[in-house]
Order: structure tokens, then sequence, then C-alpha cells
């Protein structure tokens, strides 16, 4: 049984880095099925290039399925707070980063993906031409690929080198753009007063409340007097986001669960966060299964 799943692992991983073969295989052996047929063959040579044509189409399909499904390493070995190992660990190739950001693997998918986190920022918190804008957690940069036409400046934080990695590839000729490798938790790296607009979306789930904490604090220094913050994170109070919740938490009670496996928010938590940090016309909305906390910098620091 190990062996057999030992198999299928290397098959897999050998489907993912040479996606292009089974396809390729297929029409070589339809190609030399034809080929053969025009020149009179035996009835050896056809049944041998059938079985082949049949073997190369299972294989196919099983190619299929394989890059339908991401199988994610557990990574048990990391704790939770190891952030960039953990999520460098998950983002090794282009395509495994971009799935570990959004589920897909594909680029025209991955934009896709971006659309209602585009339209959220833009409805509840404002993007504008003249905007210097922060996303810490950026990941890919799946969301600032569609923002930074949109702006003045985008800068792209994350911990994680490979998932920056895949991201400056993305945003490869926009000459607005700047990505910074954190050094740790936080934007210590990051001036003060020089931002418009931080946001976060799809990655506080990842982070332990006090780190969510952290990054809210310094969000608040690092903006202009006026600046707007957008965070959001999957509600526990939607009936989606506690049905995820419970049944990630029945399926996974007698199991030791990944580092990175996310874990919701409520309204309350969130704006506790934004509140004790200095935010003022804190507002949060549910556009469900998220939480969209939205808040403002006072114009004069007190």
């Amino acid at each position: 049984m190990e062996a057999t799943s030992t198999l299928r692992s290397a098959g897999a991983a050998l489907i993912r880095k040479h996606r292009w073969v089974p396809a390729m295989t297929v029409i070589l052996c339809a190609s030399a099925l034809v080929v053969v047929a025009i020149q009179g063959p035996t009835a050896l040579e056809v049944l041998a290039i059938c079985a082949a044509l049949a073997c190369a189409s299972y294989v196919c399909g099983y190619a299929a399925r394989v890059l339908a499904v991401i199988n994610y390493p557990s990574l048990l070995n990391l704790p939770r707070r190891r952030y960039d190992e953990v999520w460098d660990a998950l983002a090794v190739t282009p395509e495994l980063a971009k799935a570990a950001a959004c589920g897909y693997e594909n680029e025209g998918a991955v934009r896709r993906s971006s659309q209602i986190a585009v339209k959220n920022l833009i409805e509840l918190a404002g993007v504008r031409s003249e905007d210097d804008i922060l996303e810490f957690g950026c990941g890919v940069a799946r969301i600032g690929l569609e923002l930074a036409t949109r702006c003045r400046s985008w800068t792209g934080a994350d911990l994680s080198a490979n998932m920056l990695a895949t991201a400056a590839e993305r945003v490869r000729g926009m000459n607005n753009v700047q990505l910074v490798k954190l050094q740790q938790v936080g934007l210590d790296q990051m001036e003060s007063n020089s931002f418009d607009l931080v946001y976060s979306t799809n990655m506080l789930a990842h982070l332990d409340q006090m780190d969510r904490w952290r990054y809210v604090k310094d969000a608040f220094r690092v903006l202009r007097p006026g600046g707007r913050l957008c965070i959001d994170n999957v509600d526990l109070e939607s009936d989606e986001g506690w049905a995820a919740f419970a049944g990630g938490a029945e399926s996974s009670q007698e199991l030791e669960r990944p580092p990175y496996i996310p874990t919701p928010s409520t309204a309350a938590e969130l704006t506790t966060y934004a509140l004790r940090a200095g935010f003022v016309q804190i507002r949060a909305d549910r556009r469900s299964p998220l939480v969209i906390v939205t808040a403002l910098k006072p114009a004069a620091e007190k």
C-alpha cells in the first residue's frame, strides 16, 4: 500500500512538472495509428498501437484528475507562525504558488478570482488614481496586478520569498510596482505616513490573532493622515463561514492540523483591532463568506 502511494505521488509530481507529456503522447499514438493504417498494417501492429493509444488515453485522463486536485503537503513539522517557511513550502513552483494563493494554477483563473476582491476594495475603501497603496500578505500579487493600473503606486509585502518570486513575474514591466520581502511579522520596514490605502485580503485567516493585531497596528503608523484601512477574513458568524469552520473541526478532530489551515474572525475581533490602533469611522460589512472592515486614520493624529 505504501509503495503504491509513493508511486502515485511520484507520478503526480512528474505530471505536474511535465504536464504537456500525456496529451502529446496521445497525439503521437493517434498519428502513428493513422500512418500505419495508410501503409497497410498487420493485425499485430494495429493491436500494439491501439494498446499504446489506450494506455496513453488513460494516462491523459489520470493527468487531468491530478491537475484538477491540489494535494498540499501537511507540513506538520512546521509551527504555524513560521509563516515564511510554510508558504515557501507551498509555493515551490509558480503554479503551486498561484494555487496556494487562490486555488487555481491557471493564470486566467487566477485573474478572474481577483475580481470580487477588487470590487470590494473599490466599493468599500475606494481606490484613487493618486493613491499610494500597500498590500500586506500580497502573495502572488493576485490583487495588485489588477489595482496597479488604478493608482499611483502599489507596494506588495510578504514573508514568502517564493510567493514574491511569482508575483515579480506577474507584474513584470509595471513601473509603479514595488515588492518587499518582509523579514518578520509586521511592517517595520515601511516608512511612517507613506501610504494612502493599506489593505489585506484572504490573508488574516492564516495568521494568529496577535499577529493580525500587529499588522493592523503597523498599518496605522504607515498610513498618512486620512488614509484608509481595509481588511477581511472569513466571517465566523455567517452561515457559510460557520459551516466551513464546523466541518473542518469535525473532520480534523483527531488529527494534527497543518499550519496553513485558515481560522475565521468575527466583526468584533477585526473592529476591535482597528479601534485599539486608533482608527476612526470603523465599519464592518458582511459580504458572505467574508466580513470586511474599513476604517480611517484621523486627519490630524491625536
